[in-house]
């Protein structure tokens, strides 16, 4: 019988617990970074990050090897920033395994549903990028997310099937596992445990994970797709549920970049252009529908509040 995570074996108040989760956050990611990151990056690039003045992040076609560099240093730092901080955090402090969040059994009609929402919930999010984007932000977070779209944009070029399988790998499988598990069953599952609210701790957990990633043109749109994943996660009890809806999310787009490049299809998801207000729409009352049509599948084993 799995023990219930609402009772840890050592209970820490909520400063101490997420201080401890985030000291460890930025230590791992130190030891990765010094450790691995830093050696590897030279060895490939001949780049010195540890050196101020380098130019790897804003002209990385200066340098050879750079993009697979880049990829180890994302699937790395994904890799010791979230899942390793969450299952040490869990197994050291929490004295507990995280079996637990494997806990529900949804049927296949989920999956479905699942793979059928985050895709048609696409344009919908791209309206709200759209207006997020034109939210009056500080001259730095603006200079930020442009150079972060340049960089996004070498990550994703995959001139071959290869390419196009490290990129599915350390874009969509690595952040799904890794973030799901920091943010859904760790952050989340605190904070309904402190709060009482599972409502409070789902859109808390997604503000974090959105300010996370530090593009604040796409803050709203990455935090209620943050939301999303945890309503997945707090109905199913079954944290492989918002690990494959945040994987569909980030693999999609993955896909539909290498195949334009392959010239195998026309739809440019990285185009910014506005979408048709209807479109978006019906996009979000599909959404929607679905939402409530897992709630309403799921809602037996939703535990109360």
């Amino acid at each position: 019988m799995l023990e219930s995570p609402d009772r840890p074996a050592r209970r820490f108040s909520p400063v101490a617990s997420l201080l401890i989760l985030f000291g460890l956050m930025v230590v791992l990611s130190a030891v990765s970074q010094i450790a691995l990151i830093y050696p590897l990056v030279k060895w490939l690039t001949g780049a010195d990050l540890s050196a101020a003045g380098t130019s790897l992040f804003t002209n990385p076609t200066a340098y050879p090897h750079s993009w697979a560099a880049m990829m180890l240093m994302q699937g790395i730092n994904s890799l010791f920033s979230f899942t390793l901080t969450a299952l040490i955090y869990w197994y050291l402090i929490e004295k507990r395994n995280i079996v637990f969040i494997e806990k529900g059994s949804p049927d296949p009609l989920i999956w479905a549903a699942v793979l059928v929402l985050v895709i048609s919930y696409i344009p919908f999010n791209s309206l709200i990028f759209e207006w997020n984007q034109k939210l009056p932000l500080p001259e730095w977070m603006v200079n930020s997310e442009k150079q972060l779209e340049t960089l996004t944009k070498f990550l994703t070029q995959f001139p071959d099937f290869l390419h196009f399988i490290v990129g599915l790998f350390v874009i969509a499988v690595l952040p799904a596992l890794g973030e799901e598990l920091l943010f859904r069953a760790t952050l989340q599952k605190l904070f309904q445990r402190w709060w009482g609210s599972p409502h409070l701790a789902v859109w808390l957990a997604a503000a974090i994970f959105s300010a996370y990633h530090m593009q604040f043109m796409g803050f709203f749109p990455r935090m209620i797709l943050g939301a999303m994943f945890g309503y997945l996660y707090l109905w199913s009890r079954n944290l492989w549920i918002p690990v494959f809806a945040h994987f569909v999310n980030n693999g999609f787009v993955v896909l539909m970049i290498y195949l334009r490049g392959q010239k195998l299809v026309d739809i440019d998801v990285e185009n910014n252009e506005s979408i048709p207000l209807t479109s978006a729409l019906v996009s979000g009352v599909i959404a929607l529908s679905l939402m409530r049509i897992i709630y309403t599948r799921l809602k037996p084993q939703i535990p109360e509040a």
